[in-house]
């Protein structure tokens, strides 16, 4: 009996042995991109990337009892998935695509754990390892593509809500020219970042509070707008701020303190929706019942 209880305890230790070995492979492997990511976010614009390898840890730990339960049986299909991943990070140095082999990063360890642990396994991880996306930079050429969209959304939408409250300016192009200030939307100042970060913790939120899949594709489709107007929320109050007192106030401390209380605000606007969202889909169930 003791040599049965034995022999089953190593036949899940032995599985989870062989990941944690390979998995530090992989660490290594991935260092210089890795170390790429942690400097990024090191930098204010990318600065929630710190968040999200601990968001999706403690997806991971809300899961514990699952995986638990859960049998552990090494799928070779798997080890094909890992594979895919690595070509794709040979295939990044060859054609000398940084984002190529990030994004390989995330193929590379669900292919490890498919293959190691089992299809069963993959499925429950695949939620809080393909959240991992969120910590790596967008693209150069996507970032570019949105900017040029975004910055006309942006400089369009602020110049009509200032010149509604009472603010003579002049639009041209992405450049708006104050009395005492000229402000141009350049493409840091899109929004772009904040979009990618609102979404990253709004995907998160909605994990936890929303009931349905429908309200949860529902709030993440509503956080691009709502980032998109908190940001124009902000440019509006830049262009407020540089008529009444210069613009040497939007400059150092000041401009990133303002920067952060709205993406705060931002924060709470989404929290706002989630929760009527959440109260519509209980009416709507309570009428059914």
């Amino acid at each position: 009996m003791n040599e049965t209880i034995r022999s089953i305890s190593e036949n899940k230790i032995v599985p989870y042995l062989k990941f944690g070995l390979l998995a530090g492979l992989v660490i290594l492997l991935y260092y210089p991109e890795i170390r790429f990511m942690v400097s990024e976010w090191s930098k204010h614009e990318y600065s929630h990337g710190f968040l999200i390898p601990l968001i999706s840890g403690y997806i991971i730990w809300k899961k514990r009892e699952v995986l638990r339960a859960s049998p552990v049986q090494p799928d070779y299909e798997g080890f094909f998935v890992f594979l895919a991943g690595i070509a794709l990070l040979v295939i990044g140095h060859v054609v000398f695509e940084s984002s190529i082999r990030r994004y390989s990063l995330i193929i590379t360890i669900m292919g490890l754990i498919y293959f190691l642990l089992g299809k069963r396994m993959s499925k429950i991880l695949l939620f809080p390892v393909g959240y991992l996306i969120f910590m790596i930079p967008i693209p150069y050429i996507m970032f570019k593509s949105m900017a040029v969209h975004l910055r006309f959304i942006n400089t369009k939408a602020a110049c009509t809500i200032s010149e509604s409250l009472g603010i003579p300016l002049i639009q041209d192009g992405a450049t708006l020219l104050l009395p005492n200030a000229t402000l141009q939307v350049i493409d840091w100042c899109t929004g772009i970042q904040s979009i990618v970060a609102v979404s990253a913790l709004c995907f998160f939120y909605a994990y936890l509070t929303q009931r349905s899949l429908v309200s949860k594709i529902t709030l993440i489709i509503l956080s691009v707008p709502i980032a998109i107007i908190g940001n124009i929320f902000r440019i509006v109050i830049n262009i407020s701020l540089a008529y009444l007192y210069g613009p040497y106030v939007l400059s150092g401390s000041i401009h990133q303190f303002q920067g952060m209380i709205n993406f705060l605000c931002t924060l709470f606007l989404l929290f706002i929706v989630g929760s009527i969202i959440n109260k519509i889909e209980m009416k709507l169930t309570s009428k059914k019942t």
